[in-house]
């Protein structure tokens, strides 16, 4: 597959910045509003709803199939996916701050990525990188101390 240019790149990881984290930001904005529990489920169920169609037009526009593997592997994603997403609700509801929930989430999730890269795909880092995850690591922590 070609690389994309430049603009692309920086392009996508623009959308990637800026969508990422607003199903997260509905979440707090949930609890903060007192909303009934029940809303949760099904104002995710909507948010993962509609990336549906932003994965599935460029595929079908590139002619670019997944096999039964790849409904598998995306199907066991999104149910972790949305259990994370339900766990930071939660955590929103019972009064754990936003300043903790979200860098407790995005933390583990670079932790996660950086030791399956290295554990299952023998990628190499490099101690800098590895320092950044650490430094990560620990303000989590000071987050964690600083908001009790």
């Amino acid at each position: 597959m070609k690389s994309p240019g430049r603009f692309v790149w920086i392009l996508l990881m623009l959308v990637v910045l800026l969508t990422n984290g607003m199903g997260a930001f509905g979440l707090k904005v949930l609890s903060a509003w007192g909303l009934p529990a029940g809303i949760k489920f099904p104002y995710l169920t909507v948010w993962y709803a509609a990336g549906l169609p932003l994965i599935g037009i460029p595929m079908l526009v590139r002619g670019v199939y997944g096999g039964f593997k790849e409904l598998r592997w995306g199907a066991l994603y999104a149910v972790l996916s949305l259990g994370g997403q339900l766990a930071m609700s939660y955590a929103l509801d019972y009064g754990v701050p936003g300043s903790v929930v979200y860098p407790v989430a995005v933390g583990g999730s670079i932790l996660v990525v950086a030791l399956a890269g290295r554990l299952l795909f023998g990628e190499k880092m490099h101690p800098l990188s590895w320092a950044g995850v650490g430094i990560g690591i620990v303000a989590v922590i000071l987050l964690g101390v600083s908001a009790s």
